[in-house]
């Protein structure tokens, strides 16, 4: 008698009972995500239940792109993934998440789900950056889930065409959710909203080419999917552990471009050349590659004598 071949991977099905029974990861998401944002509530007395203040943002590490690029804060891509600009963006983000997670995850195994997440959450971010400050030259915080919910989405709808074929449900699903991303996004732009589309779009580009280089079947092994998931709470905790150490070791962390710029001429003000030699440096770190600095230069040299470089 010749062996059983081996069971083939459960075909992707839409949301039902016990839905995150076998999806440790989006659970450990969808509890994360929840968990910084009353932390959120807590630190800003409330104040953020329906919008982050940008403040705020910039000091628990939201990802400004000129101190992304200019103050090499790279953590931030990471970082700004689990930050929400109010309960209605984490409720949406969350809901997505529920939704499409389980159906990756029970697919292909947690261990392709968590690095999954994280770099088309790391790429929409990138994405966003240098759209921002090389086409737009302009400047931004970006915070949210959405961007490696994205990923997730392309992922399941790579999942349901390489199983189902194009027409098939889970399919036609994820293309519509990621098509509603799209359009809402174009909408709220002419509105005056803010929503981030390019880090939408980086995310769901990262998370398809992940999916399309996955195998069908293939496992990690239980001690393989530990060490992954390993690496990916590391890299989570180090970058939350550097944005907490910037908070502390500079005052200008939570400040952008404007209020980097007031601070050193309230300095200059009051006569404190010190802090104004400091904070013309801060503005210089942001902007000074891609549009010097010149006349406040000037200003502080004139009072208070020659500055050194960066």
């Amino acid at each position: 008698m010749s062996p059983a071949p081996p069971p083939s991977p459960p075909r992707p099905t839409g949301p039902q009972q016990g839905w995150l029974d076998q999806a440790p990861v989006t659970r450990a998401l969808l509890t994360v995500n929840m968990a910084v944002f009353v932390v959120q509530l807590v630190l800003t007395a409330g104040k953020s239940l329906m919008h982050l203040p940008i403040r705020e943002q910039l000091a628990f590490g939201g990802s400004y792109s000129l101190a992304t690029i200019g103050e090499n804060r790279w953590e931030t891509l990471v970082t700004a993934c689990f930050l929400h600009d109010g309960v209605l963006h984490l409720g949406f983000n969350m809901l997505l998440l529920w939704q499409a997670g389980p159906i990756v995850e029970k697919n292909v195994g947690s261990a392709r789900m968590a690095p999954m997440y994280l770099v088309a959450g790391i790429v929409g971010n990138l994405l966003s950056i240098i759209v921002t400050t090389w086409w737009d030259h302009s400047a931004h915080v970006t915070v949210g889930a959405s961007g490696a919910i994205s990923g997730v989405l392309a992922a399941a709808m790579v999942l349901g065409w390489r199983v189902q074929g194009w027409r098939g449900p889970l399919t036609q699903a994820m293309v519509r959710w990621l098509g509603f991303l799209v359009v809402f996004g174009i909408l709220a732009k002419y509105s005056g909203s803010r929503i981030d589309n390019f880090a939408h779009m980086g995310g769901a580009l990262a998370g398809g080419a992940i999916a399309a280089m996955w195998r069908r079947g293939d496992r990690y092994s239980e001690r393989a999917t530990r060490v992954i998931l390993g690496v990916c709470g590391g890299v989570l905790a180090g970058s939350i552990a550097v944005v907490g150490w910037h908070d502390q070791t500079d005052r200008f962390a939570a400040m952008n471009l404007q209020e980097r710029d007031d601070d050193t001429n309230r300095a200059l003000d009051d006569g404190r050349c010190r802090d104004a030699h400091d904070g013309l440096l801060a503005v210089e770190r942001l902007r000074g590659k891609l549009a010097p600095v010149s006349r406040l230069r000037e200003k502080v040299e004139a009072l208070c004598g020659h500055v050194g470089d960066r």
